[in-house]
């Protein structure tokens, strides 16, 4: 069965973002939540070429950190390298509602920061940054990238 692009990677990252958990706050830390998802999708044009898109979850930043750890870097290589057919990188800040300003525009320069790195290891990459209101807590300050 095919999907449309966007119906597949709307209901997915929707579904990653709002899915409230019932982990308590400190198993939080030690649990990491299933944070990649693979999609089989069609480009919406005209010549049905069949495309990988990957959504993935970044690991948390510390504290209140900006700065992208070794970590995250690999992380987004590992979507690079899945998706080296993929002409666009989605970057999506997810933020808790109610929260100070500041914890808003922190949010949105992790999600700036991982575009910036993934637009210089593929300078031919299509860069999109956006910030969502989420639900779920395990989700707060987070980066979700789409590779499509």
């Amino acid at each position: 069965m095919r999907i449309r692009l966007k119906s597949a990677l709307g209901l997915t990252v929707l579904a990653m973002m709002l899915y409230p958990t019932s982990t308590g706050a400190s198993e939080l830390k030690t649990q990491a939540p299933a944070t990649s998802v693979d999609l089989q999708t069609v480009r919406e044009s005209g010549d049905k070429v069949q495309s990988r898109s990957y959504v993935k979850v970044l690991s948390d930043h510390p504290g209140s950190a900006t700065a992208l750890t070794s970590r995250q870097k690999s992380e987004i290589r590992d979507i690079l390298a899945k998706g080296k057919s993929n002409k666009s990188f989605i970057c999506t800040g997810a933020s808790l509602a109610g929260q100070r300003d500041s914890m808003y525009r922190v949010v949105l320069l992790r999600a700036q920061l991982v575009c910036d790195y993934a637009k210089s290891l593929s300078p031919s990459m299509q860069i999109s940054v956006q910030e969502k209101i989420t639900a779920a807590r395990k989700f707060n300050g987070r980066v979700v990238v789409v590779s499509k």
